[in-house]
């Protein structure tokens, strides 16, 4: 079996590398009360760690099925690529971020046995344990060493608290790749520290944290290169000593290197199937002024406000403001005091002024970054909104929620603030415990959750012995139904039509307009080949409509209720082999009524097929077609009417762009074909074709 390196070793090595001699001994003991705070922060979610799921069953479920996929299919291989959901569509997994970094905790969990909702959940406590863990490190590395111990390791402690377990986090329980930055306050810690001593094990440290990262979530692929690039150019003395600037730049490149296969799949399938977001998609994920005063409904000491969506919940909470505020003024005040110290103190002090400096600056605009672009024509406001110039570059126009930048920014303020506190702590050793106390209980209760809320996973559905059947669950293109279909897969394991992701592929969005339409012909469209088990969530259907949609199917076998609603399975129908089409013939368009379009082939042609690109445009195709051919246009005939949902749903699996449906039509002589009811923009797209 396939195996990647797991967690506990990386965590071995890593501990080793990043810590001295003298620390090593209590990184554990560290290590293990930021995992009791995760514990206690995510009550009671340990004790149902494999049978309950945290906060909602919606994007959650999505992110256990991807866990669970990235234990079932060796990652990067085609197989990976091409997962059983969306069936039969190729290269499923580009719609979504594929976690294969957190598949470093999440698979060896599922290799013993346990299911994919333990691994899920155990992620979900490592990512607040580990971004609080390197906090610590992180912060307890920047502040000066000439700082008294208590000092140092409080100071570390306010900035893992404010990152690990702040505020903004609380309104992101539902997106596990969002949690999951732990890596990047490594990567930082791996940047401070080879600047600082030369070794080049940092360079490892920092490449192995950035491609974790970079796997782990696909907005932090592109937006944490925005942190490194200002922390290389603030940090790094070009002028005089730039070889270990060089040395973290190379490295960088060097493990970027093995992303470039992984974007250009990931470009490649969604350019072909013409994905993209909108600039109204990007405004409505992006901050605004207000979303820095909502604070989620999760956080037990602060009053919650609506918002639009859960990526509007920036609130930074008060601690960590009041301590980045004391500490730039103590900073600034101190600036002004000559430094009775030797060079080395000196030194740590301007460095300590230095990191305090950026990472207050860098919050800014990654903040600054979060209120997205800006709208066309705002002139000079585009200062004002910087993301408008990241739009340009490669990645971010396929990005969907700016206001994540906030992550990034949470990370700087949080640095700031552990450093802040460094800045303001009494020399007196009773005032600084005293202030050590307030700030600590202060981010604690700002950060502080209410009890996690747990849902109950979709129940199991109980299958006949057919090894060979495709599931379908209906309504289709409904969320709850979608993950419920996902969440069922990873214990039947069998390829299903439904799915739920970033995107929602052509195909699927005509399936599910189709059946809203009483079209049954796309659900014999999906038996050709292989029997089709359906099940109808009566619950969502009140009306009966497709339950009996579904019975009216000719051979359709019913087979009782089921957890995911009334269970039918039809068999496998014959696939229709299609004799070969030839070009078309050349034809002009006849005066005829506004719903409908005659075309004059200049003399009687045998017809084989009626072919039209559909792109977009299926709303505005009638469910059923009739088309009629005539000799001398006064008499007609029928030669072809039928539903249109079946033809289109072909078309768009064929070729998601275009959609070129072809009707097939027993060959037919005829020197005028009529087609109703049609719109206009068929009138130019229409195509007659003979045989070949």
């Amino acid at each position: 079996m396939h195996r990647r390196p797991n967690a506990t070793v990386f965590m071995k090595v890593s501990t080793k590398v990043m810590l001295p001699e003298s620390m090593r001994r209590r990184a554990l003991p560290i290590l293990l009360a930021f995992l009791a705070l995760a514990l206690v922060w995510t009550w009671p979610l340990a004790r149902h760690i494999s049978s309950r799921i945290p906060h909602d069953p919606g994007d959650p479920i999505l992110n256990i099925w991807l866990l669970w996929w990235n234990a079932h299919a060796i990652p990067f291989t085609e197989r990976w690529w091409n997962p059983p959901i969306f069936y039969p569509m190729p290269g499923a997994l580009a719609l979504s971020e594929h976690l294969a970094g957190i598949g470093l905790v999440a698979t060896p969990i599922q290799w013993f046995h346990a299911n994919a909702l333990s691994a899920y959940n155990v992620a979900l406590i490592l990512s607040f344990t580990l971004s609080g863990f390197f906090t610590f490190l992180l912060v307890l590395r920047l502040v000066p060493p000439s700082s008294p111990a208590f000092t140092r390791h409080a100071a570390a402690l306010c900035g893992a608290l404010a990152y690990g377990f702040g505020p903004y986090r609380a309104g992101q329980l539902a997106h596990l790749q969002v949690l999951t930055s732990q890596w990047m306050p490594l990567a930082l810690l791996a940047m401070h520290a080879h600047v600082e001593d030369g070794r080049r094990r940092w360079l490892l440290v920092f490449a192995a944290a950035w491609l974790l990262q970079a796997l782990s979530n696909g907005y932090y692929l592109l937006f944490f290169p925005v942190l490194i690039a200002c922390w290389l150019a603030w940090f790094v003395d070009w002028r005089r000593a730039p070889s270990r600037g060089i040395a973290l730049a190379a490295t960088w490149i060097c493990a970027s290197l093995l992303l470039v296969p992984l974007l250009v799949k990931y470009a490649r399938i969604q350019r072909g199937l013409g994905l993209g977001r909108t600039a109204g998609e990007m405004v409505l994920f992006s901050a605004t002024p207000e979303s820095f005063r909502r604070a989620s409904g999760m956080l037990a000491f602060w009053p919650s406000s609506a918002a639009l969506t859960t990526e509007d919940f920036l609130f930074p909470g008060v601690t960590s403001v009041v301590l980045v505020i004391a500490g730039c003024a103590a900073a600034a005040f101190r600036a002004r005091l000559p430094v009775e110290a030797g060079a080395a103190a000196r030194t740590a002090h301007a460095s300590s002024m230095s990191a305090l400096m950026f990472y207050v600056g860098a919050a800014v605009l990654m903040w600054a970054l979060a209120f997205g672009p800006a709208p066309p024509g705002s002139g000079m406001l585009i200062w004002a909104r910087p993301y408008t110039f990241l739009v340009h570059l490669p990645g971010f126009d396929s990005l969907r929620v700016p206001a994540r930048f906030a992550m990034l920014a949470t990370l700087c303020f949080a640095t700031a603030a552990g450093l802040a506190f460094a800045r303001i702590a009494p020399r007196q050793n009773q005032s600084r415990w005293l202030v050590a106390a307030v700030a600590i209980v202060g981010l604690m209760a700002d950060g502080w959750m209410r009890t996690m809320p747990l849902a109950a996973p979709p129940g199991r559905l109980m299958l006949a012995d057919l090894p060979q059947a495709l599931m379908l669950a209906l309504p289709a293109n409904e969320g709850q139904i979608d993950v419920a279909a996902m969440y069922r897969q990873t214990v039947h394991g069998r390829p299903i039509v439904n799915g739920y992701s970033g995107y929602t592929p052509p195909h699927y969005v005509i399936l599910s307009l189709a059946l809203r339409r009483g079209d049954p012909s796309v659900i014999t469209e999906l038996a050709k080949g292989r029997p089709l088990v359906i099940t109808v969530n009566t619950t969502l259907d009140s009306h009966g409509d497709l339950r009996r949609l579904v019975e009216g199917l000719p051979g359709i076998e019913p087979r009782g209720g089921s957890s995911a609603g009334a269970m039918f399975v039809l068999p496998a129908l014959p696939a229709a082999r299609l004799a070969p089409v030839g070009d078309p013939w050349p034809a002009s368009l006849r005066d005829s009524a506004p719903d409908e379009i005659e075309i004059d082939l200049g003399q009687p042609r045998v017809v084989r097929t009626i072919g039209f690109p559909l792109r977009w445009h299926y709303r505005e195709l009638d469910r059923r077609i009739a088309i009629e051919g005539s000799m001398d246009g006064v008499r007609w005939s029928s030669i072809w009417e039928d539903w249109t949902g079946g033809p289109a749903l072909a078309a768009a699996l064929a070729d998601p762009r275009e959609v070129p449906v072809r009707l097939t039509i027993p060959d037919v002589p005829a020197r005028y074909v009529r087609l109703r009811p049609a719109s206009g923009w068929m009138r130019r797209e229409l195509r007659v074709y003979g045989p070949k």
